[in-house]
């Protein structure tokens, strides 16, 4: 009498899996195969490579345009130190070194001060009283709003970023 295999089936030809082990085998050599193991990975780091991107152009705008803010302030004082009383100018240089800024918004003033820095005086109607020299000086404050492309968590979808210059003038 012929002796029956478990590895043969009927038909007398051998079965790719068998016993009663065919499930854990065919998942075992599931596992093992690679094919698209490349294409698995790269979809996952994808979205954290280009949110990395995303922060890092954010970031360079922001800090392009802080650097704008602050010389377009550094312009409006040059230009007052030149025309210490025209504030109007003094605002005009500051948006003009700024042009692609939409949002620019500046205040100038001048005035007087003591050589040391302090007990300053705003406008020309009065001079401190100083037991140094009393020294001109302009100021120019900038600011606008920044506006990220994306929502971060924890951050505001808005900054206000400024600028200052303050300038002493000859006498």
């Amino acid at each position: 009498m012929k002796q029956s295999r478990p590895d043969l089936n009927p038909a007398g030809t051998r079965q790719r899996f068998a016993g009663k082990n065919f499930a854990w085998t065919g998942l075992f050599a599931m596992l093992r195969n690679e094919n698209g193991s490349q294409l698995i990975e790269f979809s996952l780091v994808l979205p954290i490579f280009l949110l990395m991107v995303a922060g890092t152009v954010d970031f360079g705008r922001a800090y392009f345009v802080a650097i704008e803010v602050s010389a377009a302030a550094e312009a409006g004082a040059t230009y007052g130190l030149k025309n210490p009383t025209d504030t109007a100018g003094m605002q005009s240089a500051a948006s003009l070194d700024a042009p692609d800024l939409a949002g620019l918004t500046s205040t100038a003033s001048y005035g007087s001060e003591c050589s040391d820095g302090t007990s300053a005086v705003a406008g020309s109607g009065s001079t401190p009283s100083c037991t140094a020299d009393v020294v001109q000086y302009v100021e120019v404050d900038t600011s606008a709003i920044y506006k990220p492309f994306m929502n971060y968590p924890g951050l505001p979808s808005k900054f206000t970023l400024t600028g200052k210059a303050r300038m002493r003038a000859s006498q």
